[in-house]
C-alpha cells in the first residue's frame, strides 16, 4: 500500500446560532385608576351675584342721597358758604359745596361709567340744568362745577 498521505479534510465546526431571547409573555397591566380631575372652578353663584348687586344698589342709593341737594337747592344749603366766601374777599372759583361719592366698577344696571358719567347717572339730569337752577337763585354770581377725584364740587365767582 502506498504510504501516500491523504490530505486531511478539516471540517469547520458549525457556528452556533445566535441566541434568541424570547421576552416573557406580555402581561396586561392592571387597570389604572381613572385620572383625578379637579372640579371646574365655580365662576359665580347666585348668592354671590345677589349679594354683590345688593351692595352696588345700596352704594348707589347712598351716593344719590349725597347728591340730592343738587336737585333741590335751598337757601339754607348755600347761605353759610356764600357768607364765608364774602368774608374771604370773594376769591374766584370758591367751592361752596362738595359731594363725595364712590362709583362702583360696574353700576347696578351693568354699565361701566367713569366718575363724571356716574354722577350724571345718579342725578338723572344734565349738570347744565342743575347749574341753571342754582344760578337762578344767585344774583351777580357765576356758578360752576368741577371734579376732584370722586368729589363733585360746586363753586362760585363774582359775575
Amino acid at each position: 500500500m502506498s504510504t501516500e498521505s491523504v490530505p486531511e479534510i478539516v471540517v469547520p465546526e458549525p457556528t452556533p446560532a445566535p441566541e434568541v431571547v424570547v421576552p416573557p409573555p406580555a402581561v396586561a397591566p392592571a387597570p389604572a385608576d381613572p385620572p383625578v380631575v379637579a372640579p371646574a372652578p365655580v365662576i359665580a353663584t347666585m348668592e354671590e351675584l345677589m349679594a354683590s348687586h345688593a351692595v352696588i344698589v345700596a352704594q348707589e342709593a347712598a351716593d344719590r342721597a349725597t347728591l340730592a341737594p343738587l336737585l333741590n337747592p335751598t337757601r339754607e344749603a348755600y347761605r353759610p358758604q356764600l357768607f364765608a366766601w364774602a368774608a374771604a374777599g370773594f376769591p374766584g372759583i370758591y367751592v361752596v359745596q362738595s359731594f363725595p361719592f364712590t362709583p362702583p366698577n360696574v353700576c347696578s344696571d351693568g354699565v361701566t361709567r367713569d366718575v363724571v358719567a356716574y354722577a350724571w347717572y345718579l342725578l338723572g339730569v344734565d349738570i347744565g340744568t342743575i347749574l341753571a337752577t342754582i344760578q337762578s337763585m344767585l344774583t351777580g354770581i357765576v356758578v360752576s362745577y368741577s371734579f376732584q377725584g370722586n368729589v363733585l364740587r360746586i363753586h362760585v365767582s363774582k359775575a
